[in-house]
């Protein structure tokens, strides 16, 4: 027996938010995570080999500061390289957090199973210049809000959050779209603030978890390497990189899951404000009449 498909569209308190997102990234997590891996994949493998690269580099400078070395490889030292990551590191997230309002755009207006992935890959090309810009602009206003008295950021993170959905789900211009995220939120900021807060902790649970590993793995290499009691350079051994690897690219892949948690919400809010089920609902009756 099939089970009836997850409506997107519908007024949901805090705990049904999450309820949802989970039995949403179930029900869609084969395509879900087919889209991610065929049109995130690059940016995120790129963005893991910096992040390693930059931890292997990083491992070294700190054990020779420790044992006294007068001679620090440069390479951690180098603007460039923490750039490079910085920057592989964006690219990936923003890839990310445009495919899934693109996925969750092509569901509610085609329905579970009626689209493909190349389907989700044009919307996201159709809005590739607003994600970038869009995430830019975001990123500014929060962080003027947050060295101006932190308050004003934290206020201003909590409608800004939605930009993307409404731009790539809805297709509104800037100025409609950055209105609007702050219309859904009304009376309903404080709530929209906890579904964030609590999805950022369960991700970084979750993201934690992968890197466990990682951290026990270089915990031990840096113990020998300062007794040594293991040649070579610290960080660059098999074990570490592997482990590395994974905690990275675990992160990587459960970043999906804040999206879709964030979408919900927002979904939840469209409907509290915009009343589209039910004013569907009353037209289908007034039309069987």
């Amino acid at each position: 027996m099939n089970k009836q498909a997850i409506e997107l569209k519908q007024d949901r308190d805090f705990s049904d938010v999450f309820n949802a997102a989970f039995a949403f990234i179930t029900q869609e997590f084969k395509q879900l995570f087919k889209v991610i891996a065929l049109y995130a994949g690059l940016p995120i493998i790129l963005a893991v080999i910096m992040n390693v690269y930059f931890v292997q580099d990083y491992m070294t400078a700190f054990m020779q500061v420790i044992q006294g070395s007068n001679s620090v490889d440069n390479n951690v030292t180098s603007g460039s390289l923490i750039l490079l990551t910085i920057f592989f590191s964006i690219i990936a997230t923003l890839f990310i957090s445009g495919l899934v309002p693109a996925y969750m755009g092509e569901y509610e207006e085609k329905g579970k199973g009626n689209f493909s992935s190349i389907d989700v890959w044009k919307r996201f090309i159709r809005n590739l210049g607003a994600i970038f810009g869009y995430s830019f602009v975001v990123g500014i206003i929060v962080l003027f809000g947050m060295l101006l008295f932190f308050i004003p950021g934290i206020y201003f993170l909590v409608p800004l959050s939605l930009i993307l959905y409404i731009k790539i789900i809805e297709g509104n211009g800037f100025r409609r779209t950055f209105s609007r995220s702050f219309k859904l939120i009304r009376k309903r900021w404080w709530v929209t603030f906890g579904v964030i807060i609590l999805a950022y902790i369960i991700i970084a649970i979750v993201g934690a978890l992968f890197s466990f590993p990682a951290m026990i793995m270089t915990g031990i290499e840096g113990f020998l390497y300062s007794r040594n009691q293991i040649d070579g350079e610290i960080g660059k051994s098999i074990g570490v990189i592997l482990t590395n690897i994974i905690g990275n690219l675990g992160q990587y892949l459960v970043y999906p899951a804040l999206y879709i948690i964030i979408g919900f919400q927002y979904y939840s809010l469209r409907e509290q404000k915009d009343r589209e089920v039910l004013l569907n609902k009353v037209s289908a009756i007034n039309s069987n009449v």
